[in-house]
């Protein structure tokens, strides 16, 4: 087993592991957002999940068997037992109760990774009872709700709190948290959106047309950048919708772009190498991930922050880097393999931690925690490029062509 099927197949483990197995519990098939909460979940982890559970399949982790039985059950429990607005989910729930975890919002963009994950499942068991339940989970979704005017354009809301002083709505008197307007990791929502019959052609164009595409270089590398610019923004959609096939109406291709994007955050590491030890020519992916100062951004340039307060942080995501391998897959292994030589140490139970400093001790920071989002960019993206499981069973759903010839995507 070569080093990349070891971080695949221990990476896939954390979503077979942290997750709830008990059948008779309210919180069937919710998987953990972080190692160390016992009783959060996210639907996020969840939606990653569902499409680790494909690669577990197609790669011999698990029987077909258990992952269907896994499928059925989370399908179920989302049906039955998570709160929902108009089809969109709580972001956190508790892993037992499957109640919102606190104050928790509903999220457009976690909703839309969990759907992700459902319609890999869909199209992978060729089951009567994984489509009738899919079936209601999609249809329940209504994206109108969530459309607003911003700078003359329809653009997404990215969130509903009704819950005074909730997550992400603070003092405002406002339940509706902020909008897509900006160019970030939310591009699969638009093939989610446009495959549904409650928006019409028009209006899936007009809102993919919608948000922001703002061109930004780092020295010669020139790309659509994302305000924040962290590198999972790159990644997310791309785990899923296979962009190395399509480009938009215009022409534009997103692949590419991601491509650049990625290669920008290596030569970003490799000039502030002196300045951040830990990184390098083999030590690039700048990313959100756990630090010693708890789960930071880390934003490279350019971005449109505060350029006064800080958003790097030194600190090595394994999965910056292997979470770009589609698009840089010579570059993501030396990073594997950088890792493996110089940090055995924080390769433990489901591969690569989240995070690695070295302290201006000259000893390493290691973080013992893992996020399952990150996790999850890593099982999906090192699949795609070896064997293209999710991309195969994602691309093929009729929903998403669907959504490809209503957004007039075509092909390369």
């Amino acid at each position: 087993m070569t080093s990349l099927e070891k971080e695949l197949y221990q990476s896939f483990l954390y979503f077979y592991e942290e997750a709830n197995h008990d059948e008779t519990s309210l919180g069937y098939g919710l998987i953990r957002d972080n190692s160390s909460k016992i009783s959060m979940a996210s639907i996020a982890s969840v939606g990653f999940g569902l499409s680790a559970y494909v690669i577990g399949v197609e790669n011999n982790y698990i029987s077909y068997e258990e992952g269907l039985r896994l499928v059925i059950g989370t399908f179920k429990t989302f049906l039955n037992h998570i709160d929902h607005f108009n089809g969109f989910y709580v972001h956190y729930v508790d892993m037992i109760t499957a109640k919102p975890y606190k104050k928790s919002e509903y999220s457009t963009i976690d909703t839309v990774i969990f759907m992700n994950g459902a319609i890999t499942c869909d199209s992978y068991f060729d089951e009567k009872e994984v489509h009738e339940l899919f079936n209601k989970l999609y249809g329940r979704i209504d994206f109108r709700p969530f459309v607003k005017e911003y700078n003359g354009k329809k653009v997404f809301r990215m969130a509903y709190n009704p819950n005074e002083g909730g997550d992400y709505r603070a003092h405002s008197n406002d339940p509706w948290i902020y909008q897509w307007h900006m160019y970030a990791e939310q591009l699969s929502m638009y093939f989610i959106a446009a495959s549904n019959d409650n928006l019409t052609k028009e209006e899936s164009k007009d809102l993919y047309h919608g948000f922001e595409r703002n061109l930004g270089s780092y020295k010669e590398f020139s790309f659509i950048y994302s305000p924040t610019n962290a590198l999972f923004i790159y990644q997310y959609s791309h785990a899923w919708f296979d962009f190395s096939l399509y480009v938009d109406e215009l022409g534009f291709d997103w692949f590419e772009n991601s491509k650049i994007a990625s290669l920008a955050n290596r030569e970003y590491c490799i000039d502030h190498q002196n300045e951040y030890p830990t990184l390098g020519e083999h030590a690039w992916g700048l990313t959100a991930c756990l630090t010693p100062s708890g789960y930071r951004n880390q934003c490279v340039e350019p971005n449109d922050l505060n350029h006064d307060e800080p958003h790097v942080y030194g600190v090595l995501p394994p999965s910056g880097a292997i979470g770009s391998i589609p698009f840089t897959p010579s570059e993501s292994i030396e990073v594997l393999v950088h890792l493996s030589k110089k940090y055995p140490e924080a390769f433990q139970k489901y591969g690569f931690t989240d995070g690695i400093l070295n302290l201006p001790d000259r000893t390493n920071w290691i973080s013992s925690e893992y996020i399952g989002i990150n996790k999850g960019i890593t099982v999906l993206m090192i699949d795609n490029y070896l064997h293209k499981t999710t991309w195969k069973y994602y691309m093929k759903h009729p929903l998403i062509q669907k959504a490809i010839q209503k957004l007039d995507f075509r092909k390369k």
